[in-house]
């Protein structure tokens, strides 16, 4: 699908409910803005208006929520998928149908949001389809495997860093290049790995798994290279290696500062050569995967100390991926939270569990996470586990959870980190009550406070404050809240 430069985009948004069909299309009207074109917003309230509208003219963008009155919203989705003429679709969906989402971005549907969201969560998403769907061939699912592919989007997150990241990986999926992915554990490496290898040239090729640091040193060349029968005491039989079972997909050398520096050597001729002999054998097999190597270590740190090989190195890190820790992105944690408590209840229907409390969440946006989104995924499975109410309260937290989120807390102690957990605050407090008194007017903001603009375009990244957000009323953001699926 391409756009048209000259005409305006024309949108549709179904949607039952009379208040949310109102606030997205007012949204759209006042604050998308493509290319200085004012779109043509149209509306629809059933699936037959829908159906009769999407018959009836082309559109650039379809906006969908996911429950309409008389028919399923994957039924209407495949619809406008057959009758959109390559028009990407969005969906909108509350957390208890998350999970509905899903498959629909699998099937096809280029994106969705979860309510509530805020004016500038739409503005962003929908701009975002326009751009990736005029890129993507028509119906093409995103993850570009009709069986379950998953999608960049698969990776949860809407603060800028992991924004960064899904944008990256979608460059980079469809190269052959070899990737290093970079971050503490926990932070999702092995995902990344696995959506990689999903939008990559061919899906359906192998994707191989050496976890580098598991493997006994005696082991580890076999596992990777084969070995041929007889080639030492207990080799009975003939065995294939990881980089002969990858085959033309995908090999994934987790941890990979663990390889055993005698062994880098020939890992480093067989990534050069794109060829390699079984232990004991004499014939050379081709390789031809891409290799995705991750690690939490500081991979250049081991090359100064002389623990991994500086050619090794370049060879693998020509493309490097780092995933933040948790403790960057905070603003992510209740998306992630609502995720988890959907994927688990639907696991486990007789977990009563639906929603985390204002103070839980308080909780866990002052407790650090030094095992990032794999800690977080654990503390919510334990909590939920245990709870028999439908909501996270702060007494259902773990002990030690809440005692380290009240350490982090401002207190007596250090001078320079109290000092700025203070400033840090005061700075964050202060330009969110500018945006209000302002109403996300950025040049009044800087005439008022006295802060160029470029600065306060810095201050308001580093909080994570997006202007538009505060162009809402709090009566529509009241609607948004309370707008049931």
């Amino acid at each position: 699908m391409t756009l048209d430069s000259t005409l305006p985009v024309r949108i549709l948004v179904a949607d039952d409910e009379p208040d949310m069909l109102r606030i997205c299309s007012d949204v759209l009207k006042s604050q998308f803005d493509s290319d200085k074109r004012e779109p043509e917003v149209h509306n629809a309230s059933n699936g037959i208006e829908v159906r009769e509208v999407l018959l009836g003219g082309r559109f650039d963008l379809i906006i969908l929520d996911v429950k309409m009155p008389g028919v399923s919203g994957l039924e209407l989705m495949h619809f406008a998928l057959e009758h959109g003429h390559g028009a990407p679709v969005v969906l909108i969906t509350a957390f208890p149908n998350y999970s509905d989402a899903i498959t629909a971005i699998r099937e096809g549907a280029q994106d969705y949001i979860i309510k509530p969201f805020t004016a500038a969560q739409l503005v962003e998403v929908a701009k975002r389809a326009l751009v990736d769907g005029a890129a993507r061939p028509v119906g093409q699912p995103v993850g570009r495997s009709a069986k379950g592919a998953l999608p960049a989007d698969a990776l949860l997150g809407e603060g800028h860093r992991m924004h960064e990241v899904r944008s990256l990986l979608k460059r980079v999926a469809p190269l052959r290049e070899n990737v290093v992915l970079l971050g503490e554990t926990g932070t999702g490496k092995g995902l990344v790995a696995r959506i990689l290898h999903q939008m990559g040239p061919d899906p359906s090729s192998p994707m191989m798994t050496l976890d580098c640091g598991a493997i006994p040193r005696e082991l580890m060349e076999s596992e990777l290279f084969g070995h041929e029968k007889g080639a030492f005491t207990g080799a009975t039989v003939l065995r294939k290696g990881l980089l002969e079972l990858a085959e033309d997909g995908t090999l994934l050398l987790d941890e990979v500062s663990e390889i055993p520096l005698e062994l880098q050597s020939r890992l480093l001729r067989a990534l050069q050569e794109r060829e390699f002999r079984r232990v004991g054998g004499d014939r050379m097999k081709h390789f031809n995967a891409r290799v995705i190597a991750a690690t939490n270590r500081d991979l250049e740190e081991a090359v100064r100390q002389g623990r991994f090989r500086d050619d090794l190195f370049y060879r693998l890190h020509v493309i490097p991926i780092h995933l933040p820790a948790l403790r960057e992105h905070p603003e992510d944690i209740r998306l992630l939270t609502t995720a988890f408590l959907v994927r688990f209840g639907e696991q486990n229907p007789n977990w009563k569990v639906r929603s985390i409390s204002s103070g839980a969440l308080d909780v866990f946006n002052h407790y650090p996470w030094p095992g990032n989104v794999r800690e977080l995924e654990n503390v919510i499975r334990r909590v939920a586990a245990f709870t028999n109410s439908e909501e996270i309260r702060t007494a259902d937290l773990p002990a030690e959870t809440r005692r380290e989120a009240t350490a982090n807390e401002p207190s007596e102690g250090d001078f320079n980190r109290v000092r700025e957990q203070w400033l840090s605050r005061f700075e964050e407090g202060y330009f969110r009550s500018l945006l209000e008194q302002t109403a996300g007017n950025v040049v009044e903001a800087a005439r008022s406070s006295g802060v160029p603009r470029a600065t306060l375009y810095r201050y308001l990244r580093k909080y994570g404050l997006a202007p538009a957000d505060f162009r809402v009323s709090h009566t529509t953001q009241n609607l948004t809240r309370e707008t049931p699926e």
